[in-house]
């Protein structure tokens, strides 16, 4: 397999996680483990987090505030730092409905983790 391939695979593999991780530890735990211990995110806030404590706090937040996510995506774009376009709907804690439609970026280090993440909501 390919770098390349191997890194969709990931990308995939997030949001798969992703859809279960509000309520599943194991999902929340895989997550993180995608990620690399110097790892950075930034938002759509533009929000930042660097390192795995950061980054599992920031998504302990953001899936405790969430109790169900279905996510639909397709990477677009290798070349662009693995474009990924993507829509989600959920329901947040409060009983809330919503959606949101956007795109990350990604890049990857040497041993296929997860170096850097933006995300970048368009509506």
């Amino acid at each position: 397999m390919t770098d390349v391939e191997m890194n969709v695979k990931t990308i995939q593999k997030y949001f798969k996680l992703s859809d279960y991780a509000s309520s599943d530890m194991r999902a929340f735990q895989e997550i993180v483990s995608l990620f690399s211990e110097t790892a950075h995110i930034q938002t759509a806030t533009s929000d930042e987090f660097t390192g795995k404590t950061e980054i599992s706090n920031f998504f302990k937040v953001f899936f405790g505030r969430n109790e169900q996510l279905k996510h639909i995506m397709s990477v677009r774009d290798v070349a662009n730092n693995y474009q990924t376009e993507w829509v989600v709907a959920g329901l947040k804690s409060d009983g809330s409905l919503f959606s949101l439609h956007g795109f990350d970026y990604y890049q990857f280090d040497n041993a296929g983790k997860i170096s850097s993440l933006k995300v970048e909501v368009t509506q």
